[in-house]
């Protein structure tokens, strides 16, 4: 069983009497619904080599704009850095940044795992918990390291001083279920602290109204942010979770020349997009590997870096402050959609967090 608070319970189980389910769907008075326990994945891809040469020529030298004292401008990384930190595409050369963005603020990382003892995380990652039964507390696949990398890494990172939490949900394939969802935000509701602290989901997987239920509870009644992945399957966002729940803030992935990518969700459900092909960020296998993915899964923890740099900044009483921030702050009318396959409502908005006007 899991509880979380008053107003959420679940109870997840393995029944092979049909009839026995038949039943739990007509207890309307002490049961609100009976949903499959579904699989979902790590939304990634590996770069090709031609995406991996682009990245390495794009950009000029161009002038960087006068910043604020408590930022530095450095050689970027790695493009989706510098993108971030301007308002248009000319100079992916170089980015700004904060030495301590995220200071106080901890980022809850419900993935693969994390490969704590990498250099890049300066001992800021801790092995929080693991709802995958088959596998221990490592990462085994990479995917949750690259996303913690990205968030809050010393060089590939935008919250530069954040904390990561290692929450395990997928094993080394990058595959998950519903229940370990609900067990992995019911555990953060916990122990988290209201207002410091968010969550990063990089997978997709079917709607499923269990957990857009309890990422409302997360979200609404705790004051947690939750920034998800749009999705990779090319469609409109709003057919997934955990995309298409109304309390999470979605974010879709770009290419280094501003296109939406064809395997990018887009749509209503998706309130911007960021950085996603060709992302450098920490890897597994040493303390100073990393690896280049592709994916809207590479492009949620930019913003997820963003929101906790803002969250550090200032207190916001609501995720729904910090979500109309971050929309804000953003570039608009930068994108080209004309790769992806779905035609519908988008906000084209590029996640923006520098110092040009």
């Amino acid at each position: 069983m899991i509880e979380t608070g008053e107003q959420f319970t679940a109870v997840a189980g393995t029944f092979s009497d049909e009839a026995f389910v038949d039943y739990l769907h007509q207890q309307t008075e002490v049961v609100d619904y009976v949903e499959p326990n579904q699989l979902y994945h790590s939304a990634l891809f590996i770069p090709t080599a031609l995406e991996l040469e682009d990245e390495e020529e794009h950009g000029t030298e161009a002038s960087w704009m006068p910043m604020p004292v408590q930022m530095k401008v450095a050689d970027a990384p790695n493009w989706g850095l510098s993108r971030i930190t301007h308002r248009s595409n000319s100079d992916l050369r170089s980015y700004g940044f904060q030495e301590n963005a995220g200071e106080g603020i901890h980022a809850y990382v419900l993935d693969s795992g994390i490969h704590v003892s990498h250099n890049d995380f300066e001992g800021r990652a801790i092995k929080e918990a693991s709802f995958v039964n088959s596998e221990d507390e490592e990462d085994y696949g990479g995917h949750g390291t690259h996303v913690a990398g990205k968030i809050a890494g010393l060089k590939y990172g935008v919250a530069k001083k954040a904390m990561v939490h290692a929450v395990k949900i997928l094993d080394k394939s990058g595959t998950g279920t519903t229940s370990g969802l609900i067990k992995a935000i019911s555990h953060v509701i916990q122990v988290a602290e209201p207002g410091r602290a968010l969550i990063n989901l990089s997978l997709s997987g079917p709607r499923s109204k269990v957990l857009n239920e309890i990422i409302h509870e997360a979200t609404r009644n705790h004051n947690i942010p939750v920034f998800v992945s749009a999705g990779n399957a090319g469609t409109d966002a709003c057919y997934f979770s955990p995309s298409s729940s109304i309390d999470v803030f979605a974010v879709g992935a770009t290419d280094m020349n501003d296109r939406v990518p064809s395997y990018s969700d887009v749509g209503k459900c998706v309130s911007l997009y960021a950085p996603g092909s060709a992302i450098e960020s920490t890897w597994i296998g040493s303390d100073d590997a990393t690896q280049f993915l592709d994916g809207t899964s590479m492009a949620n923890p930019h913003v997820a870096g963003i929101a906790a740099t803002l969250m550090s900044e200032r207190s916001y009483a609501t995720v729904d402050e910090l979500y109309d921030d971050i929309r804000s702050l953003a570039t608009p009318d930068m994108l080209n959609f004309e790769l992806t396959k779905k035609s519908s409502p988008n906000n084209n908005l590029i996640a923006y967090f520098g110092s040009e006007a």
